[in-house]
């Protein structure tokens, strides 16, 4: 790493290396918002076809109606699942590369500690309740 290179211009280049496809290059939007829409329309039809199979007598048209509701109930767990996957996709993409960003500023903060600390000389042990430095 450069001394020019700022934090900003590392995680890019790290990101780069990592050869992480750039969610706005690809479609997650767009199965979010089908996700969204089949969450809708599940409903939709289950209401609709409750209303054609009790306003009917006829056993076949009933019939066609609960097949319809079974369809409903599958598109709306469908929705559901591409709804889900596709938001948390995003925000665990967005809460990854901050604790990656936060990860690293601990280890420059704690590489610039150790900097002045001889890392070979054995630790102390807490427990101690002896004082040295009296």
């Amino acid at each position: 790493m450069t001394s020019t290179e700022t934090r900003a211009d590392r995680f890019v280049r790290e990101l780069a290396e990592l050869k992480i496809s750039d969610p706005a290059a690809g479609r997650p939007r767009l199965w979010l918002r089908l996700g969204a829409a089949l969450m809708v329309l599940g409903p939709v039809l289950g209401v609709t076809a409750y209303l054609v199979s009790h306003r009917t007598t006829s056993s076949l048209v009933q019939g066609d109606a609960i097949t319809i509701g079974l369809g409903a109930v599958t598109v709306t767990v469908v929705g559901a699942a591409l709804f889900l996957r596709y938001s948390l996709t995003g925000f665990l993409r967005f809460w990854m590369a901050r604790q990656s960003y936060d990860l690293t500023l601990l280890a420059d903060r704690l590489a610039e500690k150790d900097i002045t600390r001889d890392l070979t000389a054995p630790i102390p042990d807490p427990r101690d309740l002896t004082r040295t430095d009296s």
